[in-house]
């Protein structure tokens, strides 16, 4: 079980940081970020979830942190 997790966040780790490089060197900084936040986010929450923790429904939680985000996104 150990081992599933720690490939899954290497492998991601390394595929964030690989994707992130590029969109930079692109100069689609505010796109690098995005990316960048919403994969750590995938990469805890899947890691708990292959820890077989019961995790709480966090739809409040994450539309109360992405709203804002979001709102900013669409006046540009």
């Amino acid at each position: 079980m150990i081992a599933y997790i720690v490939f899954y966040a290497v492998f991601g780790t390394i595929w964030t940081i690989v994707r992130v490089r590029t969109l930079i060197t692109g100069n689609q900084n505010k796109v690098a970020a995005v990316y960048g936040g919403t994969m750590v986010v995938s990469l805890v929450i899947g890691s708990m979830l292959l820890a077989r923790l019961k995790l709480p429904s966090f739809v409040l939680a994450a539309q109360w942190l992405l709203a804002p985000i979001g709102h900013f996104l669409l006046r540009k």
